[in-house]
């Protein structure tokens, strides 16, 4: 009798904590939000975020706030890793003997500020040790100033307005878009939708590795102007294509003659309009129409 009372105790207990664990890694990955207000949410707002290590997913929506979610990840095994070998980065030996017996909590700390101002509202971590995703959802009529540098994605989807997406290694994704686009990365493929372009607006398209893929509307009035290394371009729309030619330059003071050829594609859409620049090197270059 006292042996099946010892065995359901031990096994009341290694269900507990087996529920602690579970419920110490469900703490760990579950995200957090916050809320902004806008300063005046019948007027238009911008949008800044700037991350070093991580993903940013903006969409947009019906609300007149702003609302963040974010969640950070850490190289736990790495860090279990360094403690096991006593040592730094480089394998030398540290004091951690120094440390047996005692507990670890934990290490540096995850960096986000989150600040709003008449109607702007800033977003930025310095943090190079922590992957932080953040999924913000605006009203759909803000402009957006997005960076990201390092291990993460910019997505953007049903927003209007004027778009800057800067990447480093990884992708742009917008989609749904009306207003005017500038997507920049290194590594990484480019993917546009726009519904509604902005008349008479610049825009412009370049990675180095990677696709770049736009989709315009079929009222679209632009000069196409495109470049690609080492890959092809394809169009959807009903347009001449023409090379660029050489151009000659002197420089009459060193008495330097030089000839420039810049290998572009430029055409007309719909007669003509602002121009859009699409450039890569590794990829090929799509241009569809809706």
């Amino acid at each position: 009798m006292k042996t099946k009372k010892r065995l359901l105790v031990v096994g009341m207990m290694l269900i507990a904590a087996g529920l602690i664990l579970i419920t110490s890694a469900f703490t760990r990955a579950q995200s957090n939000q916050f809320t902004i207000p806008l300063s005046d949410p019948s007027k238009r707002g911008t949008l800044k975020v700037n991350l070093n290590v991580g993903s940013i997913t903006v969409k947009g929506s019906a609300r007149k706030d702003v609302m963040i979610k974010y969640s950070s990840e850490t190289n736990e095994e790495a860090e279990d890793e360094h403690e096991e070998r006593g040592g730094n980065r480089n394998g030398e030996r540290t004091d951690t003997d120094s440390k047996a017996g005692l507990r670890r909590i934990g290490g540096g700390g995850m960096d986000l500020e989150a600040t709003e101002n008449n109607n702007q509202v800033t977003i930025r971590s310095g943090s190079w040790n922590h992957h932080l995703d953040l999924e913000i959802e605006i009203p759909s009529g803000m402009d957006l100033e997005l960076h990201t540098y390092n291990d993460g994605d910019l997505m953007v989807s049903n927003v209007q307005g004027e778009l800057a997406l800067s990447n480093y290694n990884g992708e742009i994704t917008a989609l749904n878009i009306s207003g005017s686009v500038v997507a920049s990365t290194y590594n990484g493929e480019i993917k546009v939708t726009l519904d509604k372009v902005t008349d008479a607006t610049p825009m412009s398209f370049s990675t180095f590795n990677g696709d770049i893929d736009v989709t315009f509307p079929a009222t679209l009035k632009a000069t196409l102007k495109m470049k690609t290394q080492q890959g092809e371009i394809f169009t959807g729309f009903d347009i001449t294509i023409s090379d660029n030619a050489p151009v000659q330059m002197k420089d009459t003071k060193a008495g330097v003659y030089k000839v420039v050829i810049d290998d572009w594609k430029t055409g007309q859409v719909n007669g003509g309009g602002a121009e859009i620049t699409m450039k890569n090197y590794n990829g090929d270059i799509i241009v569809r129409k809706k």
